[in-house]
Formats: structure tokens, C-alpha cells, sequence
């Protein structure tokens, strides 16, 4: 059987994209402030420059984060619009690309440090932009879904493979998400406290803190509309370390 179409809020396992940091010779709140940013900087954007000087990490592995990181979110992607994995990698090679072009335009800064000095404990105030692209692209896919949905019922896609059936279906999304990547919006900010996690000699922030920050990143509706029906055809379908040294804020 072929089913239909339909968008998920379904995500792939968090994977961990962060190495603990080091503070150098600066204030704490000043190197935790640039690790957070040095963080985001690598995972979406590529900027590594920082994210070597606080971690140690080499050009190589600090691009292995950023490869990691893109890789995940052209998952997501493809997993949101419930596109299959079904071909050579051409379709995952395409929302690569889109997750990198989407992902340079993430939007972020730290509005502030909170230092508790009976624990000389931090907290990082970040805020986050989220990006509208999906969002703005939410009513053309969804009468795109439903267009294409007409057509699985018409019968137009029973004698074809699953393989050309999933690439037209994703070919079509990526049209429409190219066609707002260049135009950039954000939504309302949103301002979230991520704290430091000293260990030893070493900080770092948590996978979960990294994964909220993650989230606000891009905004995605709560509830997507979704045509899960499914339908008959003849065609087969399976179903981070760095020292930290002694200097105060």
C-alpha cells in the first residue's frame, strides 16, 4: 500500500554536539557567555574559530560537529513531512543542504549572566530568534499534501516505485522551503536560562539544555495538520574538555 501524506511532530534521537569548554584567562561570565555562542556558532553555522580556542578541538572535529549537527536536522526535517529514506541518498543530500542554508540563519545572543557567589554558580540568559521558515512555508505545504494526497486517490502513483513516489513527494517540499530560505523571519524571542555545569577542571551544558535551546531554534507548530489516512494501491510500500582557571567575574 501507498499511504498519504502528512506532517509529524515526530523528532529523531537528540544526539550530543557540545565538548566542555575552557575558561581561559577572561571573566566566567564572559568565556560561559562565549561558549554558548561559540556552541550555537559551530552547530549551526559553522563558525569554529571560538568553539577551537575554548574547547581545544581541532579544525576536523570541530567540522564533525557541525556535519553531526546538519545531518540530525535534515533527518528532522524529512521525518516532519514524513518523507522515507528510500533511495541512493540523493533526497538526504538535498535536505542536508536545505538544513545548512535554513540553519545560517539561526538568531541568538546572550542578554545576560546570573552569578549566584554563595555557589559561584552561573546561568546563562540566551535569547533565541526562532525561525519562521516553516512557518511560513505551513499553508503551501499543507495544500501542497493535500493536492498530492488527490492524487494518490486518482490513482496516479499505483504503478509507480516507492522510490519515485517518495522523491516527487519531497522534491515538491524542498521547492517550497527553497523558496523562503532567502527571506528570513523570526518569531517573538524567546529568552531561556541555561546554566553552566562545572565538573573538575571542566564546564560544559547539559544534552538536555542543548537540546531546549535546539528546539527554539526553528519554530514548529504544536499541532500540524495531517492527513494520515492511508490507501490502497498496487505498488509496494513497507509499511568537550578545556581547563577552567581560577579568574572571578
Amino acid at each position: 500500500m501507498k499511504y498519504k501524506k502528512y506532517l509529524s511532530l515526530g523528532l529523531i534521537i537528540i544526539m550530543t554536539f557540545s565538548l566542555a569548554g575552557c575558561s581561559l584567562f577572561d571573566s566566567k561570565a564572559k568565556v560561559y557567555s562565549r561558549y554558548i555562542i561559540s556552541l550555537l556558532d559551530i552547530n549551526y553555522k559553522n563558525v569554529s574559530k571560538d568553539y577551537m580556542t575554548l574547547t581545544g578541538v581541532s579544525q576536523k572535529d570541530a567540522e564533525a560537529v557541525y556535519v553531526a549537527n546538519m545531518d540530525y536536522q535534515a533527518h528532522n526535517l524529512m521525518n516532519y513531512y514524513g518523507i522515507k529514506e528510500v533511495d541512493d541518498g540523493t533526497v538526504l543530500s538535498e535536505f542536508y543542504y536545505l538544513a545548512q542554508s535554513i540553519f545560517s540563519n539561526a538568531k541568538y545572543e546572550v542578554s545576560g549572566v546570573k552569578h549566584d557567589s554563595d555557589t559561584d554558580s552561573y546561568v546563562i540568559e540566551l535569547k533565541v530568534y526562532p525561525l519562521d521558515t516553516l512557518e511560513t512555508s505551513y499553508d503551501r505545504v499543507v495544500e501542497y499534501i493535500k493536492s498530492f494526497n488527490a492524487r494518490v486517490d486518482d490513482g496516479d502513483y499505483n504503478n509507480t516505485t516507492e522510490v519515485e513516489y517518495e522523491t516527487e513527494f519531497a522534491e515538491g517540499i524542498i521547492e517550497i522551503l527553497k523558496s523562503t530560505v532567502d527571506n528570513p523571519g523570526y518569531m517573538d524571542p524567546v529568552t531561556l536560562e541555561i546554566p553552566v555545569k562545572p565538573s573538575d577542571d571542566y564546564y560544559y551544558i547539559t544534552d538536555e539544555d542543548f537540546l531546549t535551546i535546539d528546539r527554539d531554534i526553528l519554530y514548529i507548530r504544536e499541532n500540524p495538520a495531517t492527513t494520515e489516512t492511508s490507501v490502497n494501491t498496487d505498488a509496494a510500500d513497507d509499511a568537550n574538555a578545556v581547563e577552567e582557571d581560577n579568574s572571578e567575574e
